[in-house]
C-alpha cells in the first residue's frame, strides 16, 4: 500500500517492491511524474531519499531558472 507524503509542497508516494529491500518513489512536481527505486529494508530511509532527491530537483529547477534569466538579460 502506498504511503502518500509531502515535502517542500511536493507531494511524493513510497511504495515497497515486491519482497525484496526496494521500495518505489513516485515523485509529482509541477505536473510531471518522476520515479524512482531504492534499496533499503527500512521505509523511512526511503522516505528520506526521496526528500534528498526532491531537494535536489528543486535546487536543478532553481539553477536552471537563474541560467534562463541571465541569458534573457544579456
Amino acid at each position: 500500500m502506498p504511503e502518500t507524503y509531502g515535502y517542500r509542497g511536493v507531494t511524493f508516494t513510497v511504495t515497497r517492491a515486491g519482497y525484496d529491500d526496494k521500495f518505489e518513489i513516485t515523485i509529482s512536481i509541477d505536473g510531471e511524474i518522476r520515479h524512482a527505486t531504492v534499496r533499503t529494508r527500512l521505509p523511512e530511509l526511503a522516505k528520506r531519499r526521496a526528500e534528498m532527491l526532491i531537494n535536489r530537483l528543486l535546487k536543478d529547477r532553481s539553477s536552471s531558472l537563474l541560467q534562463e534569466d541571465d541569458r534573457n538579460k544579456e
